[in-house]
């Protein structure tokens, strides 16, 4: 069959059939050729576009067009060369490979109609790019409020914690006329006055001094937010330590076990954060104080990804259901004559951790301990600048 395919001896040249005419023969010669090279010209562009953009959609598509659009090319040099050469086999050859290759794209193509066609089209696109732009927009210009916003918000509260400050210290004075002028009055002239007068007094006293107390968290508040950031790695250890030796030589801190875990540290400033460990901790003694065995422990545990450095005491606790309560200034979950205070400690906690970027929680049982624990971010975490 091969043989017969090409044996050429019996056979004569297609321009023999044209009989050698002119017009004819170099008409069907010319058009075969500038098919052909306008065939391998659209064939090598997509070879090329395909080549330059892998990440293009249906590319097995593209190639099938590529290749079966360079046999069509051959197909037409055939009928060139056998216009002077009677290879009919060759041509019967590249016909029938341009045949399989175009009805394999032809299968491919007509499955993948619905998907070019669920394709959006430019005008879609474009639509859905100027929508997209517009909700740019939109959030640019409510990231600009925002940002306006939080700049008045930190300048109203800046001037707020001066007026406060301000306020505070001046309050001490009179206050301090009053509470002078009232103690003045019982040691000068209390064999005059009776047990009424007594009684006024005393609470006059009290007063004045409960409200200094007040005032001085107010102007501890205050520092804390006005003061600037000195952050370093702090050893929480020795400072929980150092604490400790001050708090038991109080009459509550000297009938407590203590448990402090060695190695603990966290990035921050040193001086903000004995406050918060010293105001965790003075609570923990306090509120520990009632128990049998009042038992106070400082230890580190991982938390959403994140260190905690937790304060643990086996106290009064609290009930969850009122712990919004806690790290809000002068807010107090327990009365004034069980555990004596003026609710600043734990807000100055919040302040000074929310300051440095990090976390603060709390988690209590009525009757059966607190445990506060405060999570500081690390260097690499930092963000330059202050966190209001």
């Amino acid at each position: 069959m091969l043989d017969a395919l090409f044996n050429t001896a019996d056979l004569a040249p297609h321009g023999f059939c044209l009989l050698w005419r002119n017009e004819l023969f170099w008409s069907l010669a010319a058009s075969d050729a500038m098919i052909a090279a306008s065939y391998i010209s659209i064939s090598v562009a997509i070879t090329l576009y395909l080549a330059k953009r892998r990440d293009l959609y249906l590319r097995g598509v593209g190639a099938a067009f590529a290749l079966f659009i360079l046999l069509c090319a051959a197909s037409h040099l055939s009928d060139l060369w056998t216009l002077w050469s009677p290879d009919y086999g060759i041509q019967v050859m590249i016909k029938a490979t341009t045949a399989l290759v175009s009805l394999g794209t032809a299968v491919l193509l007509w499955p993948l109609i619905p998907r070019v066609l669920a394709m959006p089209s430019n005008a879609q696109l474009a639509a859905a790019n100027a929508a997209l732009n517009h909700e740019i927009e939109e959030r640019r210009a409510v990231e600009a409020s925002l940002h306006s916003t939080e700049k008045e918000l930190r300048a109203a509260n800046a001037e707020l914690e001066s007026f406060a400050y301000a306020v505070s210290h001046d309050l001490r004075a009179p206050l301090r006329a009053m509470t002078g002028f009232s103690t003045a009055l019982l040691e000068d002239y209390g064999d005059q006055l009776d047990e009424t007068a007594h009684r006024y007094l005393d609470q006059v006293c009290r007063g004045g001094r409960h409200m200094g107390e007040l005032i001085e968290g107010l102007l501890q508040l205050s520092r804390v937010t006005r003061d600037q950031l000195k952050r370093e790695w702090v050893d929480i250890s020795a400072m929980a330590e150092s604490i400790r030796d001050e708090l038991n030589k109080t009459e509550a801190g000297s009938t407590t076990t203590w448990e402090i875990e060695p190695g603990l540290s966290v990035w921050g400033d040193p001086r903000m954060t004995e406050a918060v460990l010293r105001n965790l901790l003075e609570n923990a003694v306090k509120y520990a104080a009632k128990s049998p065995c009042p038992t106070v422990r400082v230890y580190s545990e991982s938390r959403d990804n994140a260190p905690f450095v937790c304060v643990t005491d086996n106290g009064a606790g609290f009930d969850m259901a009122h712990s919004a309560k806690l790290f809000q200034p002068f807010q107090r979950l327990h009365r004034q004559d069980e555990f004596p205070g003026i609710g600043i400690g734990l807000s100055t906690v919040s302040r000074i951790v929310h300051r440095h970027g990090g976390t603060v929680q709390a988690k209590g049982v009525v009757g059966k301990g607190a445990t506060f624990g405060f999570s500081l971010p690390e260097p690499d975490a930092v963000v330059q600048g202050e966190v209001g």
